[in-house]
Order: C-alpha cells, then sequence, then structure tokens
C-alpha cells in the first residue's frame, strides 16, 4: 500500500457518503488511480497501492479488525518472509497490544488498525517516522491520511495557521516536534503509538532512541560492526532483485550505498542529476565506471539548488533499457552525511552543552547553522515572539531527550526533525511520481550502531572516512566531493572542478535565480490578500527592490514572507499565535 486515509465517527454515528467520497478522492491527483475502500457504520478508510513492494497492505481478521501497512517494515523474524506476512504479525501483536514486532521493524512504514467492536483506532510509525502519517481529532471526529495535502482539503478539519510552526520552517526548515504548519493537525512522531477510543486517547513510544548506551568497543571493532549494519541494511531491503536503479552523486553516501549493492551482485543502473563541471557531476561519473554500475547522467536546471530528484529519477528511469524486478524502488543514499558524518554538528555548541550550557549552546547552534527570522519583515509586536518560538522549540526538543552523552541530544534533534522530514516532500508527491525510497542509513539497527558508538568519534565525518576500507576498494579510489570543515578527501582534487560550497560557485548560482526570487517578491505584493497582520509590506518592497539591484542578498526575507502568505492564504487569513 502506498496513500492511506481515513475517518472515524467516535460517537458512533454515521458519516455520509459525499465526505468518504471527497477523501477518497483527494489520496491522489491520477487520474487512473483507483482506490480500494473499507465502509463501517462510522468509520470510512481508502488506499491506493502502486506495488512498489511484493504483496498487499491490508489485512482483516475473522472478527472484521483491519490492519493497514505503507512502506515495509523489515522485522527481523524469520517467519515472516513476506510483507503480507508482516503486515499479520503486526496486526496480531497489536491486537494484543504488545509492541515487541514494532520494536523488531528496522524498515520505513505506517501502520494502521481498526477494530470496530469497540470503535478503536491504532496509528503507528517506524522508529524514525520517515514515513509520516498525519493526524487531526476532536472529541467527535478523528482524520488521518499519509499525505498533509489529505487533511488540508478535508472540509471536517478546521484550517488555522499554526504561526509557530511555520515560523520553526522559515528558521529550521520544517515545524519541530509533531506540529505541522496547520494547528491541531500533527505529525505522529518516530517510534510512537496512538490510540484513539470514543472517549480516550492514549499515546506511547515503543522505541527510545535517547536510551541506548554508548559500547565500550575499540575504535576498530565499532568500524567493523557500523558497516556490517549497513551491508545487512542493504540487503535486507534487496532481497532477491537481481537488478535496480540508484542516486548516485559525488560523495559518499550514495557512493557506499552503490557499492554495498555491488558487492551483493546487483546490477545497478545509477543516476547522477548535478550540473556539469562540478564535483558531484565528475567524481559520481568516475566511480559509476569504476565500480561498473550503467550509469545516466541527467543535469538539473542552472540555479535550482532543491530540485524535485523524485521527478527527475522519474524522467530518467524513462529512458532506461533495464528491466527491474520493482521497477517502482529506487535507492537513495538520503541521511548518511548527517547521521554518519554528523553535518550539523561541528562547532562550539557541542561543548557547551556538553558543560551544562543549554542555553549558550543554542545561541551557538543557530548562529552556525544562520538560522534567522527576518527581523523588519514581521510586525514589531510579533517578532519577539518569532524569534522567541524558534529558540523555545529548539530548547524543548533538546530537554526531551535523556543521554548519557549530552551532546548526542542535539543528534537526536537533527534526526527527528531536520532528517526524517527532508524526505516530507516526496512521500507527499507519490501519486504523482510513483516511486518508494530504499533508506538503508534509516535502518533501524544501522542507526542503533551508529548512536552505540561515541560521538566525539563520528564528528567531522572522521568515523566515516575511516570505515571506507571495509566497502569495496572503488570506493576510495576516486575522489569524493568532502564538506567544508569536515575530513577532507586524501586523493588529490583537481582545482578546476567546481566546489558545491565554493563562493564564486555559490554566487553563480544564486544569480541565475534571482529574478525568479523577484517575481515571488512581486506577486505576493501584488496580492489582494497579503498578510498585513502579520508582515509589513513597505519593508518586503524595499527587500525586493535592494535585491534585484544585487546589493544585498534579501532571498532569505522573500522566501520567509512567502511561507508565510502561502499557509494564511490557505487558511483564509486564520491564524494561531500560541506558543508552545
Amino acid at each position: 500500500m502506498t496513500l492511506v486515509a481515513g475517518i472515524v465517527n467516535r460517537h458512533n454515528q454515521p458519516l455520509t457518503d459525499s465526505v468518504c467520497a471527497s477523501l477518497a478522492r483527494s489520496l491522489s491527483r491520477n487520474p487512473a488511480d483507483k482506490f480500494d475502500e473499507w465502509r463501517y457504520p462510522s468509520a470510512y478508510f481508502a488506499k491506493i497501492d502502486i506495488r512498489a513492494f511484493n504483496g498487499p497492505g491490508a489485512w482483516a481478521d475473522a472478527q472484521g479488525t483491519s490492519s493497514w501497512l505503507t512502506g515495509e517494515p523489515l522485522l527481523n523474524n524469520r517467519s515472516a518472509d513476506q510483507r503480507q506476512d508482516e503486515l499479520r504479525i503486526l496486526h496480531d501483536q497489536c491486537l494484543q497490544d504488545n509492541p515487541d514486532a514494532f520494536r523488531q521493524a528496522e524498515g520505513q512504514f505506517c501502520f494502521i488498525q481498526y477494530r470496530p467492536s469497540i470503535g478503536a483506532l491504532t496509528l503507528v510509525t517506524d522508529k524514525v517516522g520517515v514515513r509520516p502519517l498525519y493526524l487531526w481529532f476532536d472529541d467527535e471526529l478523528v482524520v488521518f491520511a499519509s499525505t498533509l495535502r489529505v487533511l488540508e482539503e478535508c472540509s471536517l478539519v478546521p484550517k488555522q495557521m499554526d504561526v509557530q510552526a511555520v515560523t520553526e520552517m522559515v528558521a529550521f526548515g520544517t515545524p519541530l516536534s509533531d506540529r505541522t504548519p496547520f494547528a491541531g493537525v500533527r505529525l505522529v512522531k518516530g517510534g510512537q503509538i496512538i490510540e484513539i477510543g470514543m472517549e480516550t486517547v492514549r499515546t506511547r513510544s515503543y522505541w527510545e532512541w535517547d536510551q541506548i548506551q554508548p559500547a565500550n568497543d575499540s575504535e576498530e571493532k565499532r568500524l567493523q560492526e557500523v558497516h556490517d549494519h549497513f551491508q545487512a541494511a542493504v540487503d535486507r531491503r534487496i532481497k532477491n532483485d537481481a537488478a535496480t536503479a540508484a542516486y548516485l552523486s559525488g560523495g559518499l553516501d550514495s557512493r557506499c550505498l552503490v557499492a554495498a549493492l555491488v558487492r551483493r551482485k546487483v546490477k545497478v543502473h545509477s543516476f547522477n542529476f548535478a550540473r556539469p563541471g562540478t564535483q558531484d557531476y565528475l567524481f559520481g561519473n568516475e566511480f559509476a565506471a569504476r565500480i561498473g554500475s550503467h550509469h545516466q547522467t541527467h543535469p538539473r536546471q542552472i540555479g535550482d539548488s532543491t530540485p524535485d530528484y523524485s521527478q527527475l529519477m522519474v524522467d530518467g528511469l524513462a529512458k532506461s533499457e533495464i528491466a527491474f524486478e520493482r521497477p517502482h524502488l529506487i535507492w537513495s543514499g538520503e541521511g548518511g552525511s548527517v547521521l554518519l558524518g554528523t553535518v550539523h554538528l561541528n562547532g562550539p555548541f557541542i561543548e557547551s552543552i556538553q558543560l551544562g550550557h543549554i542555553e549558550r549552546a543554542i545561541d551557538e547552534f543557530l548562529e552556525l547553522e544562520q538560522m534567522q527570522i527576518p527581523a523588519k519583515l514581521f510586525r514589531p509586536h510579533l517578532f519577539e515572539m518569532a524569534n522567541a518560538t524558534v529558540r523555545q522549540g529548539l530548547r524543548e526538543e533538546l530537554n526531551s531527550f535523556e543521554c548519557a552523552d549530552a551532546a548526542r541530544k542535539f543528534f537526536l534533534f537533527v534526526m527527528l526533525n531536520d532528517q526524517r522530514r527532508k524526505l516530507s516532500a516526496h512521500f507527499e508527491n507519490l501519486d504523482l511520481h510513483r516511486l518508494e525510497m530504499q533508506l538503508p542509513f534509516f535502518d533501524g539497527a544501522f542507526l542503533e550502531s551508529v548512536i552505540e558508538t561515541p560521538l566525539d568519534w563520528c564528528l567531522r565525518h572522521q568515523f566515516y572516512v575511516k570505515m571506507l576500507p571495509l566497502f569495496p576498494p572503488a570506493v576510495t579510489e576516486v575522489p569524493w566531493q568532502a564538506y567544508p570543515g569536515h575530513q577532507p578527501c586524501p586523493l588529490p582534487v583537481p582545482k578546476e572542478i567546481h566546489y558545491q560550497w565554493d563562493q564564486s560557485y555559490r554566487a553563480h548560482e544564486e544569480a541565475s535565480r534571482k529574478q525568479k526570487v523577484v517575481q515571488q517578491a512581486s506577486e505576493l505584493l501584488r496580492s489582494a490578500d497579503f498578510p498585513d497582520q502579520l508582515l509589513i509590506k513597505r519593508n518586503l518592497r524595499l527587500a525586493k527592490w535592494v535585491h534585484a539591484t544585487g546589493w544585498r542578498d534579501y532571498r532569505y526575507a522573500i522566501e520567509a514572507a512567502h511561507t508565510y502568505y502561502s499557509y494564511w492564504k490557505k487558511c483564509d487569513g486564520n491564524f494561531s499565535l500560541s506558543v508552545s
């Protein structure tokens, strides 16, 4: 199963046909899709399956209890060879209120169960929460879906912009914790079980990342342990596939992934979408030739720093002549640089939080990540609130973790906020691009082995680079693009090749999208429903003019204004200023 949504009336009242039909229609924007539906006296569920995984994603027992599954749990259970077997195990253990099977699941998935006999709904996400599941409920109704747009379109769900969540989007790129841009609509957290009955709501965690204790092994043993868990993560996902498709850039994450697949004698069709003349482009192509993958390049548009890589892959696959056993599955190294290379964790804030200076650590982290709220854009009485919101959201997330190493709190903050939400757009558009991702860097057992490794060893890609010789030789025979301030590539890198973080290259990229940003500001300023209660129009007009002249870069302010406006418009100007 790929997409799922449902409505439950907690008062056991019937649902209208129009409401149910509307929910099902909103699941997919592809007119060719046909949905399966389950209708109960006071509940309705619909799903769409692109058949990326082996086996259906729905199961019902003789007592009438039904369960649905998106993604693939990948249970550490030899009796569960097929996805349908895994679903039955989760179904039975959920009925028994036993979370053991969820603890054994190393994949990315969402699980839903409905017991019509007692009107009880259970929602479960994978250990990290990579696979989104959105939820809104009040005393009478529950509405959930695997995409946010379904709840956005549902007339039963009130639309009110959560200013705190949108401010966090401006600062961090994503709302924090379980917040979404819409007040009252929540994202189920990783490793969480939510049970909603007629009169009760019970929320609990079956997995706690902060309770993993550091191992006392030597560094050599930890290197082998983490490497073996990564290979195992690839092995459990590849199953019996003889050929597959994978992203391949000039960095380490996709390189290690492709190498692990080739080690299993899998025929890999790799795709590179970098700009010609860059390290990402040239190193990716050179490694593909060395490792022996069937390789294609499809450069992204100049100035497009955040392209729709899922759609780029669709376009690339359309030109491929290789047949795959599971053509809707692609492999991605997403998460590797952050979860193993500890990007975002290199700065004085690590020492500050280890010394117990959490406020100083927060300041240093925000400064290092250049997370800023455009002060002159806001109404004066709102800026102070917005600025405090950013700090408070980060503080609350850090304080929610209890770790043996206090610095590990920042690692978990990034993993459970920034990293898992980076794939939200991919899952939101599954109905259009119709691709599921294999994500071994998010494998539960692999991540557990990483967290057991002392954080100090991992900083700046040090541990990652030491692990490379355990992969096939091609991994270390071709240069790779290293992050600034991290462990450099020991192989010579030609100076004439563009470096992604080089100032002149970034300036060139920025110049190519200047007109797009100016146009975005113009459209916002012309809008009849400009959010005057939040933002100052004349300051946005000035920012647009200065940005257009090239005197200063105000892209961050213009894009921030556009973010607020887009949700203001979706909510018809209704907003909530409450801060958690």
